[in-house]
């Protein structure tokens, strides 16, 4: 994810995932974490450890929720840090002591080593703040239906932050840290190939495009890469879709997903079986999703994700960037072929992809290309079942 030095505050409303990121950052600092629960007992952050994908046992853990008396836990707290001799500590709780200069003096010096402390949100105007090396706000909002979850990094005294704001989402395996994907980050490393056998572009328009791109060996999609295929309501644009989808599942390991189940049936017209699940808009709303999605794609080079007109409607082109980014930050090198039906290609959505194709019945238009395509226009013709583009 990151790492962090000295003394950092993570403050923000409850459910926003602070302890989830303090826990997999802590873990990441080291083989031995101290935590000491304030609020909650070893129990339940045991159970937040597995299923955050971290050892238990790698975690010494106190809990104080039934101990009244500040200057007994104070004292207990560095007893435990001496006796324990961790590489980083998490103080669970930092509300709970008396939110004061002398408070947070004692509680800073009994400690050596990294520490996140987690506060609630007024913990940002008490010493405590002050005092730490490191402010993170940790925030959600709801929009549309759907859940954001933002870091903030208001303070830093001793590292440079990745950036100012972050995403973020908690799912089974541990926090997911999810940057802005540019184009930038796409490889030259092909993902998969397009053997040609369904969907077949005209011998001119392949020689065109590898004169202007060498390291084209055969027309396909790069590692890190994504593509957009815009299509019209007509079933003929599924079915050029499903046969794309189909010559690309030849060359690499593909999966598909879809908000529903009308392209596996496509798939099969077109003469393939690809493994494909369905995980619906309303579930993308949430980490839950997000989670089914990434489970999904398993190790697929390739994703076929159909249905994002749906995610987009209900929730807004903000939603379906983030979706992607979470994607990409689970799995940089992750091709995708996503499929917007009925939908323009409109700015708001096309500089969320290095490609963009806006697909009709009987011709087919490179909206946007990374490599600037030579060819822009392409007539569709069909015959004994296979789409030919031939450049107009």
């Amino acid at each position: 994810m990151f790492s962090l030095r000295g003394f950092t505050l993570l403050y923000g409303p409850p459910g926003a995932g602070k302890t989830a990121l303090a826990l997999r950052l802590a873990a990441e600092m080291g083989q031995r974490v101290l935590y000491i629960g304030l609020y909650e007992p070893k129990e339940k952050v045991e159970e937040k450890l597995r299923y955050l994908g971290l050892d238990p046992s790698a975690f010494a853990i106190y809990d104080f929720i039934n101990v009244s008396d500040y200057s007994a836990v104070m004292s207990a707290i560095s007893d435990a840090y001496m006796s324990s001799s961790p590489d980083a500590v998490i103080v669970d709780g930092i509300n709970y002591f008396p939110q004061t200069r002398e408070a947070a003096s004692a509680l800073y010096r009994i400690f050596d080593k990294p520490v996140i402390a987690i506060g609630e949100e007024q913990t940002i105007q008490t010493p405590f703040a002050y005092m730490a090396d490191n402010l993170i706000a940790v925030e959600q909002y709801f929009k549309a239906g759907a859940r954001y979850r933002v870091l903030r990094f208001v303070k830093t005294r001793l590292s440079q932050p990745p950036a100012v704001e972050l995403y973020f989402a908690v799912v089974r395996g541990g926090p997911v840290v999810i940057e802005h994907w540019t184009s930038e980050k796409v490889s030259t490393k092909i993902a998969a190939e397009l053997p040609m056998k369904r969907a077949v572009f005209a011998p001119q328009a392949e020689e065109a495009v590898r004169a202007l791109a060498p390291f084209y060996k055969r027309l396909g999609i790069f590692e890190g890469a994504r593509v957009a295929d815009f299509l019209c309501e007509d079933p003929e644009c599924l079915r050029l879709a499903a046969a794309f989808m189909c010559d690309y599942a030849e060359s690499a390991e593909t999966a598909m997903v879809s908000t529903y189940r009308i392209l596996e049936y496509m798939a099969r017209e077109a003469g393939c079986s690809i493994n494909s699940s369905v995980v619906s808009a309303d579930d993308l709303a949430d980490d839950k999703g997000l989670e089914a999605l990434r489970d999904a794609v398993g190790k697929a080079k390739v994703l076929y994700f159909f249905g994002l007109e749906e995610v987009l409607a209900k929730m807004g082109p903000e939603r379906v960037r983030l979706v992607l980014d979470f994607l990409n930050a689970v799995r940089p090198d992750l091709a995708i072929l996503a499929v917007f039906r009925g939908v323009e290609p409109a700015r708001e959505l096309v500089h969320h992809f290095n490609t963009v194709w806006k697909l009709e019945p009987k011709r087919a238009v490179v909206v946007k290309s990374m490599f600037g395509w030579p060819v822009r226009d392409f007539r569709v013709e069909k015959k004994d079942g296979v789409y030919y583009l031939v450049p107009e």
